[in-house]
């Protein structure tokens, strides 16, 4: 399968489906070529992490983030470069902070940003009015191949 991107945001939980799902699903594959190349924020990886810690306990969550951390894969950005943009971004879109914070980078980097799942708020949004970018749901594609 081939992907409609190759550099793209990846939301928390983008981040977290892609821990979960292993080295043999078609996303690693496709990381691991650089047939996709991977951006996402430091407040994903936060929300990958804690969230991974509910699910899988703190030792095993941890780790996975520190092992994706540290494969460069990803291309993590702070919050201290598009902190305005998230904030006009938040006061004007009635979306979660992640979800803005995972929007606002894919705009100043002007690339698509990717969501685990299609969020109520965030396909309400689009329909109201839609981002300057394009947005992907991981549950669109066949990513466990």
């Amino acid at each position: 399968m081939k992907f409609p991107f190759k550099e793209v945001v990846f939301d928390g939980g983008a981040v977290i489906e892609f821990l979960l799902i292993g080295e043999n699903s078609l996303l690693y594959k496709n990381i691991e070529v650089e047939k996709i190349i991977p951006t996402t924020t430091v407040l994903a990886i936060v929300e990958a992490e804690y969230i991974l810690c509910r699910k899988l306990g703190k030792e095993i969550a941890f780790e996975k983030v520190d092992n994706l951390l540290d494969s460069n894969y990803f291309n993590v950005v702070s919050l201290d470069s598009y902190r305005r943009k998230l904030s006009e971004l938040k006061c004007f879109n009635p979306i979660s902070l992640p979800d803005c914070n995972t929007i606002a980078i894919a705009l100043d980097l002007k690339i698509p940003a990717l969501f685990a799942r299609r969020e109520k708020e965030i396909i309400n949004q689009i329909k109201k009015k839609p981002f300057d970018t394009k947005i992907y749901f991981l549950e669109d594609f066949d990513i466990s191949k």
